[in-house]
């Protein structure tokens, strides 16, 4: 097993319970943990024994921007279950997501969750 991550993936969208949040893009940030059976790649240098982390940055990207979650603990479990759901080789995935904006007296405020397959 290996590690594959993405570091400070930063997407733009709208999320948050308070009215002005309903009407501005935020930028979120993300880092992404993924564990991953890594020989199939490392054994014939093949990008189908791996997962693409450029794929799966788009995927993150294109997800958080679709959804009209309010809190991101609801975002950031649906964005675990839908890649595990879509990428058969990520047996656990960790993701680390920081919201800026939240705390004016912070510099950051966030979550921590992970899922593994069962």
């Amino acid at each position: 097993m290996a590690t594959v991550f993405i570091e400070d993936l930063k997407v733009d969208t709208v999320i948050g319970l308070c009215e002005w949040e309903k009407h501005v893009k935020q930028t979120l940030h993300f880092d992404i943990d993924m564990q991953v059976d890594i020989n199939g790649a490392a054994s014939g240098d093949n990008i189908d024994g791996t997962v693409d982390y450029a794929a799966v940055a788009q995927q993150v990207i294109d997800f958080t921007q679709a959804q009209s979650c309010l809190l991101i603990e609801t975002l950031l479990e649906s964005l675990l279950q839908h890649l595990l759901d879509t990428h058969e080789r990520i047996s656990e995935v960790t993701i680390t997501l920081r919201k800026p904006l939240a705390i004016p007296a912070a510099g950051c405020a966030g979550i921590t969750s992970s899922l593994a397959r069962v």
